[in-house]
């Protein structure tokens, strides 16, 4: 084996390491770290758990992370390196690829998109892809930001419309499926009415400070790592891996849809 190279700094899931999550998202990153120790690196032992914001600035402390598409590329790409694109099991999606559920409440009147301008909205973030601006071709979403409701999280916009808060939200395909398995009766609550076109998922990223190299050994490690996951652990977290997109798909986001 290699004589390892020591990468100090954060390993962080932030946008699915919800606390019934993390014993999954810990395996995954496990995989990582072993197939890292074959390129020669050394990576933090553990995740940080603590939540963070969906668009939370990426700095020169994070090894590892995982960033929404769209803020990324309009705002953080020259800063946080692209390592990967995040590869879901939704069973409809193209490798690669997302996209967002709308949902109301069971007791909902609306049936359709229509309606949606006049209803109050949840939302997990200003600059989420999956939660806001997925929504931009459908509708005219900014006065629904200005009196929404900002929920902090896509489980917190689904918990806004079940019980009442909030009258409709877009929610990450991905999230939503994990929601159905392991938050049941949080979903119950709500119904899907239409969904968004696919887009680029969530990128895993890395500092930029480290150099070209030492990136490439990380890239390889990600591909390779979550490429081994065990079967019980990509079939409960509905996880393909990781797959290399390059950036150019993500240009799509230049105008925010």
């Amino acid at each position: 084996m290699k004589q390892l190279k020591t990468l100090d700094g954060l390993a962080l899931m932030p946008l699915y390491d919800w606390p019934e999550l993390h014993h999954l998202t810990d395996a995954v990153w496990d995989c990582v770290r072993q197939a890292a120790r074959e390129e020669g690196l050394d990576l933090p032992v553990g995740l940080d758990h603590r939540p963070q914001r969906v668009s939370a600035w990426m700095n020169d402390g994070v090894v590892f992370s995982q960033l929404c598409g769209s803020p990324w590329y309009r705002s953080h790409r020259h800063h946080a390196r692209y390592l990967a694109t995040s590869n879901f099991d939704l069973t409809d999606n193209l490798d690669g690829q997302y996209y967002s559920k709308i949902i109301v409440a069971n007791d909902s009147p609306l049936y359709a998109l229509d309606g949606l301008e006049q209803a109050t909205f949840a939302f997990n973030d200003p600059d989420s892809q999956s939660g806001v601006h997925c929504l931009r071709p459908l509708l005219d979403i900014e006065p629904s930001l200005n009196r929404g409701v900002e929920s902090g999280g896509h489980r917190f916009s689904i918990e806004a419309v079940a019980d009442g808060r909030a009258d409709f939200a877009a929610i990450d395909a991905f999230s939503f499926l994990l929601a159905e398995r392991f938050l049941p009766t949080l979903t119950a609550g709500v119904r899907v009415i239409a969904q968004t076109a696919p887009r680029p998922a969530p990128v895993l990223i890395t500092s930029a400070s480290f150099d070209d190299d030492t990136i490439s050994a990380l890239r390889r490690s990600v591909l390779i790592g979550l490429s081994q996951l065990p079967a019980e652990i990509s079939a409960a977290f509905a996880f393909r891996g990781a797959v290399d997109l390059g950036e150019a798909p993500y240009a799509v986001f230049d105008l925010g849809v």
